[in-house]
């Protein structure tokens, strides 16, 4: 129940309360990324309900923040969405790790500092979606 909560804590702070105008449906998938695999401990995390993978924002795929040939204006607005959701993501110490197309980040989880950045693996890894982890 905890992690339930705190994921919805966590979708709230990102995304804000869901309103009837921006309310759609949302497709799971598992893993979200079809053409790179996660690692190990992300789909350990995933079957421990502690982890989810985001494909789109406001209805637009994240893959676009790192297509050099999407539209310049939607590609702006994806990194700054990303970027606006990594920053609230860095300031909530409930969640663990963050990785998206543009960066990311893994906390400890005894002090729940940032202990270091995404690798340029891990971003790659993640070029087409968000993968957020809460804390146990």
């Amino acid at each position: 129940m905890r992690i339930l909560l705190s994921l919805l804590v966590v979708a709230s702070l990102t995304f804000g309360p869901p309103t009837e105008a921006c309310a759609q449906r949302v497709k799971t998938t598992y893993p979200a990324a079809e053409t790179e695999p996660e690692s190990a401990e992300e789909n350990a995390d995933h079957a421990e309900g502690r982890a989810v993978d985001i494909n789109e924002v406001n209805k637009m795929p994240v893959r676009l923040a790192v297509d050099p040939s999407a539209p310049a204006d939607k590609r702006k607005a994806i990194q700054e969405r990303l970027r606006a959701i990594e920053a609230s993501a860095r300031d909530n110490r409930e969640v663990e790790l963050f990785m998206s197309p543009l960066g990311g980040f893994h906390r400890d989880t005894t002090t729940r500092e940032i202990i270091r950045e995404a690798t340029q693996e891990e971003v790659a890894a993640h070029w087409d979606h968000i993968h957020i982890t809460i804390m146990k």
